[in-house]
């Protein structure tokens, strides 16, 4: 009888356990509210890569896409897509409470959505996402955007109700509002119209940058320094210390540094030159750095065969980071003001001298190529390991530069090759790039942070 009973209350005690792991599982997941066709993870990624794939073309051709511009909007389109399908991934939580501005109550309550398919409220989500922030577009990129939405939508409303039609739309419409609306307090909702404010008046004096080889010879994004970050950083991670002393004499430490710049850009392997024109992303109607990290991470996705859900989370902390990274090099270039290599090259060391690509309109220190394609090190190791070896084929399909695609043994490697390029393309000094890229680690590794 006391073995009996001993069973007895055992196995009542278990039942009991086990009913309030489940309660328990109940109310940590909110999103037992929704109702779906499909389990999220069955969802194949196709969706999302090829969302992201198209903001790529896009940005090449959208007015006034700049590089902090489009990093911006990288950053709220890949926010948005992970928002949107948070709800059905128990794994992860929502960023509202955890990101600057982005406070809990932001997104729509999940609560009686009704059935609904994740593909299709998805593609309603970024369908009006895509139209918000590309608004600027020419006709023929705006046709770009309505004809992947259809296809899409002829696609996966196969089979489904016309509730489950509905709901879906609703859904995906509801959660893209909320996020435009959450963008738009960062105020920089239609920077694509004023990357080059009158209001800003470049310093004066020895050594300090002014803008000589772009056509419309202001600075760009000179306030961007002071845009809202997704996370908040301390001084120590924002406030490089100082660049070398501004100086022309031959013994100087920025003599030395301007030397190894020439030295570097005078004596480029055809492999190099081929190398700085692969990575030449900043230049007017190009997919950005930040787009060719972005670019990146779709490749490996597509390669993995990652899920719906784990490509969505992959795109939001990439999608931050880049955006991140970019505020943080823009602070440091408009604090210091360094005047640019060709600049000095020209001015004390050889008069002929011509860097082999153009720079942006901004001051030298620190390199923003850097600093992205740092922190993009950090987020995509975390997210597939470090070694992690990969190629990439974001140009191959280019006919005016040798876009053959670049195999790298890690995240590291492409990362250094990017800094290489902006040191061999005469448009960095080797102390930018290790700035850059400090800034960059520096980002990746609190965005990683996030739970």
């Amino acid at each position: 009888m006391r073995s009996f009973h001993y069973l007895t209350v055992k196995k009542s005690f278990l039942a009991l356990a086990a009913s309030i792991v489940f309660l328990s599982s109940c109310i940590k997941n909110d999103n037992n509210s929704i109702t779906t066709t499909t389990d999220l993870k069955s969802e194949n990624g196709k969706l999302a890569t090829d969302w992201v794939v198209l903001s790529l073309t896009l940005t090449k051709e959208a007015p006034g896409y700049t590089s902090p511009v489009a990093a911006r909007t990288f950053a709220y389109l890949s926010l948005g897509m992970y928002e949107l399908l948070v709800p059905g991934m128990p794994e992860y939580s929502s960023m509202q409470g955890k990101l600057n501005g982005f406070n809990r109550g932001t997104m729509p309550n999940t609560k009686q959505v009704g059935e609904i398919s994740w593909n299709l409220s998805l593609n309603e989500g970024m369908y009006k996402l895509y139209k918000y922030f590309y608004r600027n577009s020419s006709p023929a990129s705006l046709s770009l955007i309505d004809k992947l939405h259809q296809n899409n939508l002829d696609v996966y409303s196969k089979g489904l109700t016309t509730d489950v039609i509905s709901n879906s739309l609703t859904y995906g419409k509801g959660h893209a509002e909320a996020l435009i609306k959450y963008a738009e307090t960062d105020g920089q909702a239609e920077a694509f119209l004023n990357n080059y404010p009158d209001s800003y008046k470049t310093p004066n004096g020895q050594g300090l940058w002014v803008p000589l080889n772009n056509q419309i010879k202001k600075p760009l994004q000179p306030y961007w320094g002071n845009v809202r970050t997704f996370l908040s950083y301390s001084i120590q991670e924002t406030d490089m210390i100082a660049p070398p002393e501004y100086s022309n004499d031959k013994t100087s430490v920025m003599y030395a540094y301007a030397v190894d710049v020439r030295n570097k850009v005078e004596n480029l392997t055809k492999e190099e030159e081929v190398m700085v024109r692969f990575w030449n992303d900043e230049q007017e109607h190009s997919i950005t750095p930040a787009g060719h990290m972005m670019s990146v991470l779709a490749q490996v996705l597509k390669e993995e065969g990652k899920d719906l859900g784990f490509c969505a989370y992959a795109f939001m902390k990439l999608g931050i980071t880049l955006h991140d990274a970019t505020v943080m090099a823009w602070k440091t270039k408009y604090k210091y003001n360094t005047v640019r290599p060709e600049s000095y090259i020209k001015s004390n060391i050889d008069n002929e001298f011509i860097a082999l690509v153009n720079a942006t309109p901004t001051p030298e220190y620190s390199s923003s190529p850097s600093a992205i394609a740092s922190a993009a090190v950090e987020v995509l190791g975390n997210l597939f390991g470090y070694s992690y070896a990969f190629t990439d084929r974001t140009y191959e399909y280019r006919k005016d530069i040798d876009g053959s695609p670049r195999s790298f043994k890690s995240f590291q490697h492409m990362s250094k090759e990017v800094s290489d390029a902006s040191l061999f393309g005469g448009i960095h000094y080797r102390f930018s790039l290790e700035a850059g890229e400090k800034q960059g680690i520096s980002v990746g590794k609190n965005i990683n942070s996030l739970r």
